[in-house]
């Protein structure tokens, strides 16, 4: 892009950052967030670290063998069930063939998928971790596809196809995972991890029969993004990301594991903490520094980023104007969300978070703006967000597929301009809903659409 100048080196130049060592903070910090989020449905005198124990006493175990994780998208259901759950404080045992990684993984390391697994496992939340003890004793299991699985095992199978994602009981007949486009798998694994962590909590006394309700597990569960192939580029897509937090990562490791190139700037000021390390899906503890860093180097040759050391409101260099023809947005502050949709002139992706739901929306040249689909600013809210890895991740994955559809030429219609979802109980109807969105006369930022209707 012009006008661009890009950081030498992995932004040593950018930053001198004070390393921490995070290895020595505690689990409790490491799974704030989700902390907060549970403490909100339980009653009693039940502290944090009552919850952190809960979690981390869990233990799950992931079934698949080696036809299943001869595909990428076989592998892409694993890797991203296991860093869900793994997230959340879980013991993990890997029940698993140690094949060979197809393609990129961040933030796994090394060749194998097992072992860079269990890797990935030494790195994330302490006093938790992931192993291959086979013969372990395990609360609920994941079986992979047609993969065979033990008589009377509890657990779901993971099942799908290039856009579909299910869970279904063990006894059913699963298909085999084949190919390389892994959105379905990735889903799959979106509706499985939800499952540990609605185990965990119901274990805990709950505040009123409606959160038991909501915790109820889900016999079956699906979710399909669509269907169709897309016509996608060959060259890298340019396109800027505003924030390089929990939803923006997700929405890369999604990326990351398609047959698409990416190039542009990256605009976070934060540097990582040990919080993070609860749902942002390319940090591992060990690394440190700003996030924008981080996110450069997981990107390897499929992302090519320019990483801007800012805050976007905070940005007036007019040579870093105008924006990419595609803008991506990952941030639950709303006039931040109308501070970019102001200075974009192509198509803007917005993903947020409100605790256990996500909004996902769309907005183009002429059509109803961000501002429109949310006129006010949610004043008043005091901390951080209390969120959980795989909110993040519905967030992010709902935007990622977004985008791609728009770039494959196969966007969705205005009736599905956005997307309120809740992903505990994807078996319920109006756990997910699309909504076009409507021009509004106090639109925040003016956008023509709205103008349009004060003419």
């Amino acid at each position: 892009m012009g006008g661009q100048s890009r950081c030498q080196g992995s932004l040593a130049s950018c930053h001198s950052p004070r390393r921490v060592d995070l290895r020595a903070m505690s689990a409790l910090q490491a799974l704030d967030r989700m902390v907060g989020l549970v403490k909100a449905d339980i009653a009693g005198r039940v502290t944090d670290r009552d919850v952190v124990e809960q979690f981390q006493s869990l233990r799950v175990r992931c079934i698949s063998d080696e036809a299943n994780l001869a595909s990428p998208a076989g592998q892409a259901a694993l890797v991203t069930l296991v860093s869900l759950v793994a997230r959340m404080g879980v013991q993990i045992e890997l029940d698993v063939p140690d094949v060979p990684l197809l393609g990129p993984h961040p933030p796994l390391r090394g060749s194998s998928i097992r072992a860079a697994l269990i890797d990935l496992g030494h790195d994330l939340v302490p006093g938790s971790g992931i192993s291959a003890e086979r013969d372990a004793p395990c609360d609920v299991s994941f079986i992979l596809g047609d993969t065979a699985a033990p008589r009377h095992i509890d657990g779901w199978r993971l099942i799908g196809n290039h856009w579909a994602g299910a869970i279904v009981p063990p006894s059913l007949r699963g298909r085999r995972w084949r190919g390389s486009w892994s959105i379905g798998a990735m889903t799959a694994a979106g509706l499985a991890a939800p499952e540990v962590f609605k185990i965990a909590v119901r274990s805990m006394p709950l505040r009123h029969a409606t959160v038991a309700e909501m915790l109820a597990p889900c016999t079956t569960a699906a979710w399909a993004f669509g269907t169709g192939a897309l016509r996608l580029p060959s060259d890298a897509v340019t396109v800027d990301i505003v924030s390089a937090g929990a939803i923006t990562q997700a929405a890369l490791f999604v990326m990351l594991r398609l047959p698409i190139k990416l190039s542009g700037r990256l605009f976070d000021a934060d540097t990582v903490e040990i919080s993070n390390i609860n749902r942002q899906l390319l940090y591992r503890r060990s690394d440190y520094g700003l996030k924008v860093a981080i996110v450069e180097r997981a990107g390897g040759t499929h992302y090519a980023c320019t990483p801007i050391p800012k805050h976007f409101g905070a940005v007036n260099d007019p040579g870093l104007a105008p924006l990419a023809p595609y803008v991506l947005v990952g941030v639950d502050d709303i006039p931040a969300r109308w501070d970019v949709q102001r200075a974009t002139n192509g198509w803007l992706g917005i993903a947020g978070t409100s605790h256990l739901s996500a909004s996902i929306s769309s907005h183009s040249p002429g059509v109803p703006c961000a501002g429109c689909l949310h006129p006010r600013d949610d004043a008043g809210r005091d901390g951080p967000i209390p969120t959980v890895s795989f909110v993040s991740f519905w967030a992010g994955l709902a935007l990622a597929v977004r985008f791609i559809r728009e770039v494959g030429r196969r966007p969705y219609g205005s009736d599905r301009q956005h997307l309120w979802l809740s992903p505990l109980r994807l078996d319920q109807p109006n756990a997910a809903l699309w909504h076009p969105v409507a021009p509004r006369r106090d639109c925040p930022v003016l956008c023509s659409a709205s103008r349009d209707l004060v003419a």
